[in-house]
């Protein structure tokens, strides 16, 4: 870190000195509500309990070496060193979504030869990789500060890392991934156990992953779906959850090979299979009502090649049934699973029979035995105690309407 202490100066007169870096820093600001903050910092003393504020939200997040590093004072005077000063401003225009001010703080830092810690790294990458939606450029400047770290001899924190490699994966190519790893790896760099390696055998589906979720955010204009997918990229326990009640149910449906042959892919890789992250969205958009965002789900689950299992289908025809709109579409999606060689369970033919039967309509009442008649055909016989036993709990005239429809298609 360039040193910018001044022996024989006073400690008033390095004040003085560190309130002047701090009132260039901040003289170009544009934004009205960080202005007001700028200026209400208006002499040392306020500046620096605003850094020992700052100190403790740092040290709290796991960044406390990095934060004693900042901190360090230059003198004897134990006066705040300029760093220290540019990284509270950086930090201050990164929180506030500015990321374009941030990395010109950053650079008029540089250009007065102030030397950045690792803390300073950490902020300004953090700020560029989460921000590069706004701006492709972002991602360039955070790989080659990350890379810069690594050439300073500094390591760069585990959700730095992360961060980075997300931007990469929503941004840029595999083969842009591809060369970010070899690069860090050719320089030493290797993240912590608990953070996810990338392979080069599954690099693939874990940057269809991102991008699948960092599309679910900035192509969502639903404010509550948006909320649930932002979750997503941090609640890593949340998709061990959803991809443990497949299994289960894989197995429960008899599916036991392909549920041990994704089980262990999880286990190999740490990659939750594509399937497993189209049905987690489809079961989102079923959890909070939106119908036809789960079927516009599916949809895109099938348009960008990844092939439903049984337990997407079982959660994606139940949610339809749900509503008597999308009955029509549950039926084309209990034919379209059957098609592709998979026997819907006595719950699932059940929902979808029983969606229409409570229309009480004649012509919802054809579609059921028309579906009946199908399934038939294929092989696929609905079994009528099984079925009661799904209809448990209903009322009695709905139960009569569904299993006559069965019994209509059986008896004939």
């Amino acid at each position: 870190m360039e040193d910018t202490s001044f022996p024989n100066s006073s400690a008033y007169d390095l004040k003085k000195h560190v309130m002047k870096v701090f009132e260039e820093a901040t003289k170009d600001c544009e934004d009205k509500v960080l202005k007001e903050m700028f200026d209400s910092i208006g002499d040392y003393d306020s500046l620096n309990k605003y850094a020992i504020q700052l100190f403790n939200i740092l040290a709290n997040n796991t960044l406390a070496e990095e934060a004693k590093e900042l901190f360090k004072p230059c003198s004897e005077s134990a006066v705040l060193p300029d760093v220290a000063v540019f990284t509270i401003v950086i930090r201050a225009y990164a929180c506030a979504g500015k990321t374009k001010a941030a990395l010109k703080v950053y650079q008029q830092m540089i250009a007065t030869g102030v030397a950045p810690t690792s803390c300073t790294y950490t902020i300004l990458i953090t700020s560029l990789a989460t921000d590069s939606s706004s701006d492709v450029n972002f991602v360039g400047y955070a790989k080659n500060y990350f890379l810069e770290m690594l050439d300073k001899g500094m390591k760069p924190h585990s959700a730095s890392y992360m961060t980075v490699f997300n931007a990469i994966a929503c941004r840029e190519s595999v083969e842009k991934a591809r060369e970010f790893l070899e690069q860090i790896q050719a320089k030493g760099f290797t993240p912590e156990s608990k953070v996810h390696h990338f392979e080069e055998g599954h690099l693939t589906e874990a940057i269809n992953a991102m991008k699948l979720y960092d599309d679910l955010v900035n192509k969502t204009t639903d404010k509550k779906m948006q909320k649930v997918f932002r979750k997503w990229h941090t609640a890593r326990g949340l998709a061990k959850k959803e991809a443990l009640e497949m299994l289960g149910a894989l197995i429960d449906d008899g599916y036991v090979d392909e549920a041990n042959e994704l089980y262990n892919r999880i286990c190999e890789t740490g990659v939750y299979p594509m399937v497993t992250n189209h049905t987690s969205v489809i079961q989102a958009y079923l959890k909070f009502g939106k119908t036809k965002g789960a079927l516009e789900a599916y949809q895109g689950m099938l348009a960008s090649g990844v092939a439903p299992n049984s337990y997407t289908y079982t959660v994606l025809i139940k949610g339809l049934t749900v509503d008597p709109n999308f009955c029509g579409d549950a039926k084309k999606c209990i034919l379209d699973m059957m098609d592709r060689g998979i026997r819907p369970n006595p719950a699932t033919y059940t929902a979808v029979i029983e969606g229409f039967a409570k229309q009480e309509d004649k012509a919802a009442e054809e579609e059921a035995k028309d579906l009946v008649e199908v399934m038939m055909s294929k092989g696929v016989v609905p079994n009528a105690k099984a079925m009661m036993e799904v209809l448990k709990g209903r009322p009695t005239p709905l139960i009569r309407r569904v299993i006559n429809i069965v019994l209509s298609k059986l008896k004939g």
